[in-house]
């Protein structure tokens, strides 16, 4: 689902990856901390009418919107933890969509 060459950018991390195999190799340790219990669950919601997708000649998409994140807190309850905005660059590959730039910003925690 991503390109080789993705990148992810974060407002608090910075430079979070450098390939697609570097952002898949982050997101197997997330999983695992939440299996494990040291990271808790979490959910992420678009925030209706936010998104917006326009095309980039020659290349795929760009997608843009606002979204907020839950934590799945002890008896399946959730509570609203931070809201940020996203801008997500969609490369077209022999046919196929990939995730080839994300940035990720403006959190703001909402407790």
């Amino acid at each position: 689902m991503v390109t080789d060459d993705f990148e992810f950018f974060h407002d608090k991390d910075g430079q979070s990856a450098t390939s697609g195999a570097q952002f898949i190799q982050g997101i197997r340790a997330m999983c695992e901390r939440q299996r494990t219990g040291v990271d808790y669950r979490a959910r992420r919601e678009l925030i209706a009418g936010s998104l917006q997708v326009y095309p980039i000649n020659n290349y795929g998409a760009v997608e843009l919107g606002e979204h907020r994140f839950y934590k799945l807190e002890a008896g399946g309850k959730e509570r609203l933890v931070e809201v940020s905005k996203f801008v997500n660059l969609w490369k077209r590959v022999d046919g196929r969509w990939r995730l080839s730039r994300v940035i990720s910003y403006g959190h703001t925690l909402t407790n």
